[in-house]
């Protein structure tokens, strides 16, 4: 395809949304996105980088305002067969997150040729499903946008706030013993459980046991758990992962010392009865919850471009997950949003799909955004 820097049809830009749909990229096996990413702005006059951990990166113009617009390339490691049917597209990434990634790309390209005072950076970052080391390399990287739009599925939605996320891998390590002697030993899954629950129990104490709504409601949940026996007997180790996802009105530090006082508590209280017994826990991500203001004239642009492209009224959301949003509060005290394509219910499942006009919608809205953004300078 010989795209000379010229503007796509819209029949060329799905072409582009089914290749990348096509495209089997589990996290740190994205080069062939990065390959069609590359083929995107093939022609124009975008500065093209490949940073050290994979990180695609076009950056056009200069000056200020530095807008950026990022999303992810990777999707879970569990293929779906490529499928279309009249408007939709189904397959592994059709929501999470090759629409949003897609979007932003030719969103930016079309401003490209049509030329545009200021400077926009697209990337498109490696392992975000396993990972944060590729949004950290990037935002590392000497960056000081000026504003951010974060590509995630949210309906056409604006994603104002997420909810933060603690991640720990906890061992338990007790003396092995025959489950038909269970009641002289200290059963480590039982001591795993307990640790979770009396963790659970003083997350609720913070909102002071209050049913509020999920956003706003701290939650600890085990993950995975595994062993090292045989199923007749009680485990010498006990390795599970904890998740916690807690609201912007709750500090990292203080779910950091949640975890160190229940694990304190619960160790010392089996040690009675098996001196051996201890509780490690490592610490593999925590970072902080995110709400942004809903004033800045990155929400009103974004307002304003979803309305004239939909004809709708646009709906600011909050989501119970954690995002690139997160990372870059913490980096940059810059106006932040999440948008994009695609119905998040549908992320990771066998009926991961996205219709196509929305896709071509989200397209609209982002240049209609970069238009209005970069007019006024």
């Amino acid at each position: 395809m010989l795209l000379m820097g010229r503007q796509l049809t819209i029949d060329e830009e799905l072409d582009f949304l089914r290749a990348a749909i096509k495209i089997e990229a589990p996290s740190w096996k994205e080069k062939e996105v990065v390959a069609l990413l590359d083929t995107i702005f093939e022609g124009t006059p975008a500065r093209i980088s490949i940073d050290d951990v994979g990180n695609f990166i076009a950056t056009s113009g200069s000056g200020n305002p530095i807008i950026l617009l990022s999303s992810h390339m990777d999707t879970i490691d569990q293929p779906l067969p490529f499928k279309e049917d009249g408007d939709w597209i189904t397959g592994r990434g059709a929501v999470d997150c090759r629409p949003s990634l897609l979007a932003m790309a030719l969103a930016t390209r079309r401003m490209i040729t049509k030329g545009h005072p200021g400077t926009i950076i697209f990337s498109g970052i490696v392992a975000e499903e396993v990972s944060t080391a590729g949004i950290e390399h990037f935002l590392n990287d000497s960056l000081k946008p000026s504003c951010a739009i974060f590509g995630e599925p949210t309906a056409l939605k604006i994603c104002i706030a997420y909810k933060g996320r603690a991640w720990f891998e906890i061992s338990v390590l007790a003396k092995p013993g025959h489950v038909a002697a269970a009641w002289i030993h200290v059963n480590g899954i039982d001591v795993m459980h307990e640790l979770k629950e009396k963790i659970a129990y003083n997350l609720a104490e913070l909102i002071k046991h209050k049913k509020l709504s999920p956003f706003y409601t701290p939650r600890a949940i085990l993950t995975t758990m595994e062993t090292d026996n045989i199923p007749n007997m009680l485990p010498r180790k006990v390795r599970a992962d904890l998740d916690i996802r807690f609201p912007p009105t709750i500090p990292k530090e203080t779910i950091g010392s949640i975890v160190e006082i229940a694990r304190k508590e619960i160790e010392a209280k089996h040690r009675v009865r098996d001196d051996t017994l201890s509780i490690e826990t490592r610490t593999m991500s925590l970072i902080n919850g995110v709400r942004v203001s809903t004033k800045s004239r990155l929400c009103k642009d974004l307002t304003a471009a979803i309305e004239k492209v939909t004809k709708q009224k646009s709906i600011l959301v909050k989501k119970t997950g954690t995002t690139f949003m997160n990372h870059i509060a913490e980096y940059h005290d810059i106006p932040i949003v999440t948008f994009g394509p695609g119905d998040p219910a549908l992320e990771h499942g066998d009926a991961e799909r996205i219709s196509k006009s929305k896709f071509l919608q989200a397209v609209l809205i982002l240049e209609n955004f970069l238009e209005n953004r970069l007019r006024d300078l």
